[in-house]
């Protein structure tokens, strides 16, 4: 016969299993209907972390409080930000309108190679057919609506990093006051130990970054292509993504660089291609042997996987999300496996 106390415990115990399957159905919803945003506040960590490597080495270095280091890198950055659209803003537009006339040139050339191919003419005339422009309704709505969805991306990644680099230990107590007491420091540990290799990781991508940036700037200066310091901020910004970056990047600088005759152009692209695989195969893994080492195949199939399952959020956070999934993994492997030979990949 049940006793007052049985029925007591089998009462906290369903409740307990009613609440643990109502919070992993609403997780579940929250993962499938807002992985976007998740994405963005994660997005958001980044930069947080960013921030908060950046402040309080100058708080440090200066004597200044850490919310006003915050502050004043907060600031730095905007100021950079602004006063680079400014400056360069006029000369961006009117490069624009330049490769605008130099583009139905191209595609002239582009299409007499085509035709010249088996199977070219019907596959041109099947574009070219008819003088039906609801494609362009739909592009321009398509723009309109990934403009609104990024916009929103942008501005969520920037007030979660910004609060959670004002008080990131709120953040971190609040998740570890979720498991028992006897495990909450090893929550915090493992907290601390994601936001140390993940700094370590930024850092390294920030050295490749301006690596690349500079030698395409120089490329482009070299050769007399316009807008050589945009172009070379931009593909020091696009190798934020491993291995895809460097191919987006070729996108905007074989544009421009069209606008520099045929020859030129060969000659930009030899050396993009040159410098990208000495940035791929020599830089970088002598950067990773500094900071965080990532295996080639587990970034690649990182990139692959969220990349075809969440789009291109997917694609740009996939190296760091896999960077915490191997810290996450390591921790795992020592603190509960007792494996003493597991090595966190950073620093």
């Amino acid at each position: 016969m049940r006793t007052r106390e049985d029925l007591e415990e089998f009462r906290r115990r369903a409740t307990l299993v009613v609440f643990l399957v109502m919070g992993a159905v609403v997780a579940l919803a929250l993962l499938v209907l807002g992985i976007d945003i998740l994405l963005a506040a994660f997005a958001g960590i980044l930069f947080a972390v960013l921030l908060r490597g950046l402040a309080v080495p100058l708080a440090g270095a200066t004597g200044l409080p850490e919310g006003v280091s915050l502050a004043a890198v907060v600031l730095l950055l905007l100021g950079v930000g602004v006063g680079g659209g400014w400056l360069l803003g006029p000369g961006i537009l009117e490069q624009i309108d330049e490769v605008g006339d130099v583009l139905p040139g191209l595609v002239e050339d582009l299409e007499s190679m085509a035709r010249g191919l088996p199977l070219g003419d019907e596959v041109i005339d099947q574009f070219s057919d008819g003088e039906d422009t609801e494609w362009v309704t739909n592009i321009a709505a398509s723009v309109a609506g990934a403009l609104g969805r990024w916009s929103t991306y942008l501005l969520t990644a920037f007030f979660v990093g910004l609060f959670g680099a004002v008080n990131p230990k709120l953040y971190r107590e609040a998740t570890a006051h979720l498991f028992p007491l006897r495990h909450r420091d090893t929550v915090r540990e493992m907290f601390d130990e994601v936001g140390k290799t993940l700094r370590w990781w930024l850092l390294g991508q920030a050295v490749t970054m301006l690596l690349i940036g500079v030698s395409i700037g120089l490329l482009l200066w070299a050769f007399g292509i316009p807008l050589a310091l945009p172009l070379g901020v931009v593909v020091g910004a696009l190798g934020f993504i491993p291995y895809l970056g460097p191919i987006l990047g070729l996108v905007p600088v074989a544009l421009v660089a069209a606008t520099a005759g045929a020859s030129t152009w060969v000659m930009v692209m030899i050396g993009y291609i040159v410098i990208q695989n000495i940035e791929g195969y020599v830089v970088l893994p002598l950067v990773h042997q500094q900071t965080v080492y990532l295996p080639p195949v587990f970034t690649i199939v990182s990139q692959i996987l969220l990349g075809t399952v969440l789009g291109v959020l997917g694609w740009i956070l996939a190296t760091p999300i896999a960077v915490v999934l191997l810290v996450l993994t390591a921790f795992y492997r020592r603190h509960l496996l007792g494996d003493v030979e597991a090595e966190n990949p950073g620093r």
